[in-house]
């Protein structure tokens, strides 16, 4: 086991070990601008995909006021980016979060964190494209009246392959690769929103109820009014996940003090006009008085931004949207998959999950083994779903069973894509959240004990108290109604959306795998303690050395 082995030979600086001088293998230094960092960050949300999957479901719970939803959440998510912005211009390096932890909370923190985005960002490839393979599959077979063999999986199967062959070699290829088809992604959007604008939607324009608690007031809205502006602020949240990507990049980004939190703040900004702009457009394409029975109409069988598109831009738009859902989908799999590798890159070097998914590639200096690992756990757990089975027809209570096995299309059937879409990404975003609630934490508490002369009330404790309120609405959402018995009835009776099997049990993965981390990071620090006492304090230095005047305390004292 790589505990057993030497501790890195590195030069230990104040609270930190430069990267350069440490004796691991070192990723393409310098490979990617400002572009790269930023193409990683919008393909990490996945625009197309937040647009036409989540505004319908929000549009059912708060109406009109969808649009205010998405402003609410782009704000409390701009208030994160303080934090974001205030580690990123001080500590590079590929741990991303995981580093920034160490360095305001210390090791035990800094692992849990790194483990859990390790996590989320692995379930959320998986989850990308079994979304990637229905949309691929329905897509193909509705329009062309072409049927893959094994459907939805072989789709995902030929993406994961893609992702492998784009990841592998130099980081640049994955940029030079899907940056067209992002530009293609934000451009379906614009160019719909643009013509609804122009057009004026079917009944003219609309901010009292766009804007105001008045549009959530509709009848049929679950749960509709204040609460259910809340309720949708989940999904809110949940369409920006993603955005941190570019995070990872600081070893690989040309002037990453820059680089790295110019791409992540201006990400949020640019979503938040683009999600709440597009969120309007869709309301008032309808009507505001249609925000539940049209778009969000979740039963329609022509999704409600196909019907817009062709309404106001003709078939063309529409056939663009469908394409571009499919590459982003692959794009933002391909951005969760190199966050995963980097996260499992950057804890193998420092030994603490094993040198091996230290190693990078001698020629690309890409983190291949990390690569490697996370493309095997991707197939199988896209193999592994291929067999979840779903009754054809719900039960008393309304709920569906399920099974394991091959369906017989009779009385069970094969899950579609999109389930096990929605079934991982809601664990990656519980992950995800508790993170950056903890960055919010870290950040302040790093500038108290370290960096004094530039903290500031506003970044270090307004805007990380307020980010963090907004973020325990979507773990409230997930978690309180899936409780058994009173507490999760209560949730449910307020507005909350139930949550039947398996939605239900979701939740406890995430504290499964919090549970295996404790034991393991226990483990590692009896067994190992000069690779537990290295934990996140790898960093790049040649780009900031000003700044190790603020991180003033070694590893022992943190």
């Amino acid at each position: 086991m790589a505990l057993k082995q030497e501790p890195i030979q590195a030069s230990t600086l104040p609270g930190g070990i430069d990267v350069d001088q440490a004796n691991v293998d070192k990723l393409h230094k310098n490979a990617i601008g400002l572009p790269g960092v930023l193409y990683f960050c919008l393909a990490g949300s996945a625009p197309v995909s937040a647009m036409l999957f989540n505004v319908p479901t929000m549009a059912s719970q708060a109406g009109a006021a969808t649009p205010l939803v998405f402003l609410l959440s782009g704000i409390a998510l701009l208030l994160l980016g303080a934090s974001i912005v205030y580690f990123s211009r001080r500590l590079t390096s590929a741990g991303g979060f995981y580093t920034w932890v160490r360095h305001g909370l210390g090791k035990g923190m800094a692992f849990q964190s790194g483990w859990l985005m390790m996590g989320g960002y692995a379930l959320f490839e998986a989850s990308m494209l079994g979304g990637f393979g229905s949309y691929t599959n329905s897509s193909l077979a509705t329009y062309l009246h072409f049927q893959m063999p094994g459907g939805w999986v072989t789709y995902a199967l030929i993406g994961a392959a893609l992702i492998f062959f784009l990841s592998y070699f130099d980081v640049k290829w994955s940029v030079y690769a899907m940056a067209p088809f992002m530009i293609l992604e934000m451009g379906v959007l614009i160019v719909l929103d643009i013509a609804i604008n122009i057009h004026g939607g079917a009944s003219g324009h609309d901010v009292v109820h766009t804007f105001t608690a008045a549009g959530a007031n509709l009848k049929n809205a679950a749960p509709g009014g204040i609460l259910g502006i809340g309720v949708a602020m989940a999904l809110g949240v949940w369409s920006w996940v993603g955005f941190e990507a570019g995070a990872v990049y600081g070893e690989e980004a040309r002037n990453p003090r820059k680089a790295v939190p110019f791409a992540v703040f201006a990400v949020i900004l640019i979503l938040t006009l683009l999600y709440t702009w597009t969120s309007y457009s869709a309301t008032i394409g309808f009507g505001w008085l249609h925000s539940i029975d049209q778009l969000g109409n979740l039963t329609a069988t022509t999704p409600a931004f196909y019907q817009l598109a062709n309404t106001y831009t003709g078939g063309l738009l529409e056939a663009l949207m469908i394409i571009a859902i499919s590459t982003s989908s692959l794009a933002c799999a391909l951005a969760f998959h190199n966050g995963m590798a980097h996260y499992l890159y950057a804890m193998g070097r420092e030994g603490i999950l094993g040198q091996v998914f230290g190693k990078t590639h001698p020629k690309y200096h890409s983190p291949n083994i990390a690569i490697i690992t996370q493309t095997i756990f991707t197939l199988l757990v896209i193999l592994f779903s291929a067999f979840i089975l779903q009754s054809t027809r719900p039960n008393t209570s309304g709920a569906y069973s399920y099974s394991f096995g091959i369906g017989d299309g009779k009385n069970f059937t094969q899950i579609d894509g999109l389930a096990m879409y929605g079934w991982l990404a809601i664990i990656g975003t519980i992950a995800f959240v508790v993170v950056y609630i903890t960055i919010n934490i870290a950040a302040p508490t790093f500038a108290i004990r370290h960096d004094r002369q530039n903290f500031r009330v506003f970044t270090h404790i307004i805007a990380p108290i307020l980010s963090s309120l907004v973020l325990l609405i979507p773990l409230v959402s997930f978690i309180m109604p899936a409780i058994p018995g009173p507490i999760g009835s209560y949730f449910t009776g307020l507005g909350f959306a139930s949550t039947p099997f398996p939605l239900n049990i979701l939740p406890i993965f995430v504290v499964v795998w919090l549970i295996i981390g404790i034991v393991y990071a226990n483990y590692v620090a009896r067994r190992a303690p000069e690779r537990y006492s290295a934990i996140g304090l790898m960093i790049r230095t040649d780009v900031h050395p000003e700044a190790l005047e603020t991180v003033v305390l070694a590893s022992e004292t943190v």
